[in-house]
C-alpha cells in the first residue's frame, strides 16, 4: 500500500502497477461469485427496475438536443440503410432463435412449433413467411400445430427474472416471447454486420463482436491519457422506446420492423404487469444494437453542439472519430468527457461516475483494467470449488480458474487450484493456449456442435501439448484426457417445423448433424474421459 499512497493518504505519482494490481485482485478476487442474491437484494433491483421505468416517464428532455439528436441519426442511418425499402432487408433475414429460454418455456427445437403470432408482427413479418417451412402445407390445411393470431391486448409480456451477477446486486433479464426472440434474431443477424463492418460512420467505431479494439485504446489511454472511458448505469433500462423511435425516422418501414418485434409490457416477479417505455429489457436481441446506436448518436450530436457546428456528414464524419462503443463501454476524447456525461444525463442516460475514468492513470473498458500501461485485470473466481466429479461445469470452471492465475504468473495460486483439481480427476496433461481458450468459449455457452475441444489440462507458455499414444488412422498423437461437452437431450422434430429449422440451416458449416433428433441443454456440461487428437 506504501508503494501506491503517500503517508497523506493520496495516491503517488510513481505508484506502482504491479501493486495496484495485487490489491485489486486481492480485493475483487470474489467480486463476481456467480451465487444468487438474497431476496432483499432482489427485491430492490425489482424496484430500480420499476424506478427506472418511472424516470423515464418523467424525465423532460432538451427539445433542441433532441432535434439536433435526430438529425445527426439521419445522417447515421440514412448511410447504413440509405433508401433500401423494408423488404430489401427482409430477404436477408435468416430466421433464428437464441440459446435461452422463452416465456413459454421452449426450449431447443420446441422453439420452432409456435403457439401464436401476433397480429401487429404478421403485418410485417407474415407467419405464412417466417413462421412454416412450406406454403403448400400452409394452404393445404396446415394444422398439425396450429397458430393462434393474438391482438395486442393478449400478448404475452416479457417475464423479468434475475440471474446472478455480483452478491452486490443481480442481473435483470427479461425473457421475450418465443416468436419475438425469433424475429428479433433475425434482424440483429443481418443489422449487427451491416453496422460493424459497413457504415461509413461507424465501421470500427462501433462493435459487437471484438471487445479487444475498446480493451487496446483503454490500455494506450492509461499511458498517455488521451481517451476517456465511460460506463453507463442500467444502460439497457434507460434507452427509451422514444428516443430510438426518433432515432429510426428517417427510415419508417424499417422502424416499424424494428417495433413490430418489440414487446411493449412486462411481468414482474411480484405479478404486476408493467407497460415499458423503455425500449427493451436485457433478453431482447435488439437490446444491445439499439442501445449501443443510441450512445454513438448522442455522443456524435453533443461534439458537434459543443463545438457549435452545422450538423451535416462532414461533421458527422469529424466528430464521429475518436468515438467507440461496445454496448454500454463508451471510449471518448478525455478533454471533452466532462461535457459528453452531461450530454448522456441530460438526455435521460446515467453515467457510473465510479466506472468512468478521464484522468490520472486508470482506465477500465470491456474486461480491460489498465493502470500506467500495464494489464491490471483481477482473475475473478466465479464459482465455489466442486465437491465431487459429478459437477462437471464447477471442475471446468476450476481448471480454466487455475490457468487463469497461472497467466498472471501467480504460481501459489495456480498451484492451490491444480491440487484441488488433480485431486479430484487425477494428474491432468499439459494443453495449449488455443485449447484452454476453446475451453472458456464451452464454459461460456459458446461452442460449435461440429468442433470437439482439447479436453482439460494446463496450460504452458512452452504452448506444447501432452500426449500418450498413437492414433493409426489419423497419423497423429493422441491424449486421453477429461471432455467437457454440453449436455444432449432427445427432442425429436418433424414436419413442417423441421423443415423450416433446415431452411434456416443452409450454408452453416457449423450445424450439428442431429440437430432434428437432439438438442443440447443450454448451460449443463458433461464430464467424460477420452481420446483427444493432439
Amino acid at each position: 500500500m506504501e508503494r501506491i499512497f503517500g503517508p497523506d493518504g493520496v495516491l503517488r505519482m510513481d505508484a506502482d502497477p504491479d501493486c495496484v494490481f495485487a490489491v485489486r485482485q486481492i480485493c475483487l478476487f470474489a467480486k463476481k461469485l456467480q451465487l444468487p442474491c438474497t431476496s432483499r437484494r432482489e427485491r430492490a433491483a425489482e424496484s430500480a427496475y420499476v424506478s427506472c421505468e418511472e424516470t423515464l416517464r418523467s424525465h423532460v428532455q432538451d427539445d433542441s438536443l433532441v432535434d439536433a439528436f435526430r438529425r445527426v441519426s439521419r445522417v447515421v442511418w440514412g448511410d447504413l440503410l440509405g433508401s433500401k425499402p423494408s423488404w430489401f432487408l427482409a430477404q436477408f433475414l435468416i430466421p433464428q432463435h437464441g440459446p435461452g429460454t422463452t416465456v413459454e418455456g421452449l426450449r431447443g427445437n420446441g422453439k420452432f412449433v409456435f403457439p401464436s403470432w401476433p397480429q401487429r408482427l404478421d403485418r410485417y413479418f407474415p407467419f405464412a413467411e417466417f413462421g412454416i417451412g412450406s406454403m403448400s402445407n400452409w394452404l393445404t390445411g396446415f394444422d398439425d400445430h396450429p397458430v393462434r393470431m393474438v391482438s395486442a391486448r393478449d400478448e404475452l409480456p416479457v417475464r423479468v427474472v434475475f440471474v446472478p451477477k455480483t452478491q452486490k446486486s443481480p442481473r435483470v433479464i427479461g425473457i421475450e416471447p418465443v416468436c419475438m426472440q425469433y424475429i428479433q434474431q433475425s434482424i440483429t443477424s443481418v443489422l449487427t454486420p451491416m453496422i460493424e463492418h459497413h457504415g461509413s460512420y461507424t465501421k470500427g467505431r462501433v462493435n459487437f463482436s471484438d471487445q479487444s479494439i475498446n480493451a487496446r485504446l483503454a490500455l494506450q489511454a492509461s499511458i498517455d491519457g488521451r481517451n476517456a472511458t465511460l460506463d453507463m448505469s442500467d444502460a439497457s433500462d434507460r434507452v427509451s422506446a422514444s428516443l430510438v423511435w426518433k432515432m429510426l425516422e428517417c427510415h419508417p418501414e424499417f422502424r416499424a420492423c424494428v417495433f413490430a418485434c418489440r414487446s411493449t409490457r412486462a411481468s414482474l416477479p411480484n405479478g404486476h404487469i408493467l407497460p415499458l417505455r423503455k425500449f427493451a429489457s436485457m433478453g431482447s436481441a435488439l437490446c444491445f444494437p439499439m442501445e449501443a446506436m443510441v450512445f454513438f448518436c448522442t455522443i456524435v450530436t453533443s461534439r458537434i453542439v459543443r463545438a457549435g457546428a452545422r450538423i451535416s456528414p462532414s461533421s458527422v464524419r469529424k466528430y464521429s472519430k475518436g468515438v467507440f462503443v461496445y454496448g454500454d463501454d463508451i471510449i471518448v476524447p478525455a478533454d471533452e468527457a466532462p461535457d459528453i456525461c452531461s450530454t448522456l444525463n441530460l438526455i435521460g442516460f446515467r453515467v457510473n461516475a465510479q466506472k468512468s475514468f478521464w484522468s490520472g492513470n486508470f482506465r477500465e473498458s470491456c474486461g480491460m483494467d489498465a493502470f500506467a500501461g500495464v494489464d491490471v485485470t483481477p482473475v475473478y473466481v466465479r464459482r465455489m470449488l466442486p465437491a465431487d466429479v459429478a459437477d462437471s461445469h464447477g471442475i471446468a470452471s476450476l481448471v480454466s480458474l487455475a490457468n487463469q492465475f497461472y497467466l498472471k504468473r501467480l504460481w501459489g495460486t495456480c498451484r492451490f487450484l491444480r491440487l484441488a483439481a488433480e485431486k479430484l480427476l487425477g494428474r491432468l496433461p499439459t494443453i495449449g493456449i488455443r485449447a484452454f481458450r476453446h475451453l472458456e468459449r464451452v464454459i461460456e455457452g459458446r461452442f460449435s456442435p461440429t468442433r470437439e475441444h482439447a479436453g482439460l489440462g494446463w496450460i504452458s507458455y512452452s504452448n506444447g501439448e501432452s500426449s500418450n499414444g498413437w492414433d493409426v488412422n489419423a497419423q497423429c498423437l493422441k491424449s486421453k484426457r477429461w471432455v467437457v461437452s454440453p449436455r444432449r437431450k432427445r427432442d425429436p422434430l418433424e414436419g413442417d417445423a423441421a423443415l423450416l429449422k433446415c431452411f434456416g440451416c443452409i450454408g452453416n458449416s457449423d450445424i450439428d448433424p442431429a440437430h432434428l433428433r437432439e438438442s443440447v441443454r443450454y448451460g449443463a456440461l458433461a464430464l467424460k474421459r477420452r481420446w483427444v487428437l493432439v
